[in-house]
């Protein structure tokens, strides 16, 4: 079935995904200021920025779940991590390269919803890239355990990265 009630739920997911954008532009401002005020405070912004990303993309893992019974049973699940390692390590080259070579900054700061898209592209990646390594672990977990067991390593290592940097 092409529209179920979980595509809908998938579609409010994607709506809160540029909601969040439109809701950081609008207070950017004041995110900017924050940045601004100290290194606790703009941290505190950026988590609480990347926590309400990454948890809306794993909403929309989760409704794709409960939609697709072959969603973490399809045989190429098995060499997913691989394919989405390599598939982030190329995106991250091919970012670093358009950024060098190119104006990328000046499109941002023209048009701010490049960053976002960007920033919801890699968040994406890299949550699908959890998520194949937790099944490959976890092989005989339920696809919602695997789903939670991949935020909270998603969050917790993009919470250290962060921090490291």
């Amino acid at each position: 079935m092409l529209f179920s009630k979980w595509t809908v739920y998938q579609a409010a997911a994607l709506a809160g995904l540029i909601a969040l954008a439109f809701l950081a532009e609008f207070y950017s401002l004041n995110i900017g200021n924050a940045l601004t005020s100290g290194a606790i405070s703009s941290m505190l912004i950026v988590l609480t920025f990347i926590l309400l990303s990454t948890s809306l993309i794993h909403l929309f893992f989760v409704f794709h779940s409960k939609k697709s019974e072959r969603f973490l049973s399809h045989p190429l699940w098995n060499k997913m991590n691989v394919l989405s390692g390599l598939l982030l390590a190329f995106s991250v080259a091919a970012f670093i390269i358009v950024s060098v070579f190119t104006s990328l900054n000046d499109w941002i700061m023209e048009g701010r919803w490049i960053l976002y898209g960007i920033l919801y592209f890699f968040l994406f990646l890299y949550s699908l890239f959890v998520l194949s390594i937790v099944h490959k672990v976890k092989q005989d977990s339920a696809k919602e355990t695997k789903i939670e067991m991949s935020f909270g390593a998603t969050v917790v290592s993009l919470c250290v990265l962060l921090f490291l940097l």
